[in-house]
């Protein structure tokens, strides 16, 4: 395994990666069958990534695909230009290799070589797993978002969690 920044020709493979994601678990956004996103504008979406100073995507990938991803997404106004909002997904067969922490490592440092100085991310207070391994990166939780989400019916809770670089 290897990570690596995502590439344009990445296209369809991180398409598949997100459809899959949205189908195994109820950790991500999106529903099984929500996403509606074309293979043209997934392309655009990966270019404005690798033109980006303020926004990156690295991939965990070997000869037989894309197998999780982490993206970063800074903000570009002048007051919160150092902050960073991130999101992770990686497939249930690859989740408990250490992964995760290799991927938000690999992104913590672009952060840092770009000037970033904050991540944050949100986690469903119920993902214990997630959790784990957000705090064991060195993130902290900074307050709970009450009701943030319904999930079948039924409203859930999110760790605020950040880290200051």
């Amino acid at each position: 395994m290897k990570i690596r920044e995502v590439q344009i020709d990445d296209a369809k493979s991180i398409l598949d990666l997100m459809h899959q994601l949205d189908s195994e678990t109820s950790f991500m956004m999106l529903e099984q069958g929500e996403r509606d996103t074309t293979l043209e504008q997934q392309t655009k979406i990966l270019e404005s990534y690798t033109a980006s100073h303020t926004q990156s995507m690295l991939v965990l990938s070997d000869n037989a695909g894309i197998h999780g991803y982490v993206a970063g997404i800074g903000n570009t106004a002048n007051r919160n230009r150092h902050s960073m909002y991130c999101v992770m997904g990686i497939k249930q067969a690859m989740s408990g290799h250490g992964y995760g922490k290799q991927l938000l490592s690999c992104l913590e440092a672009w952060a840092r070589a770009h000037e970033f100085s904050r991540l944050e991310l949100t986690v469903m207070c119920h993902n214990d797993r997630a959790h784990r391994l957000y705090l064991s990166c060195g993130f902290e939780v900074e307050g709970i978002k009450r009701n943030s989400l319904k999930i079948d019916g039924q409203y859930v809770n999110e760790f605020y969690m950040s880290k200051l670089l």
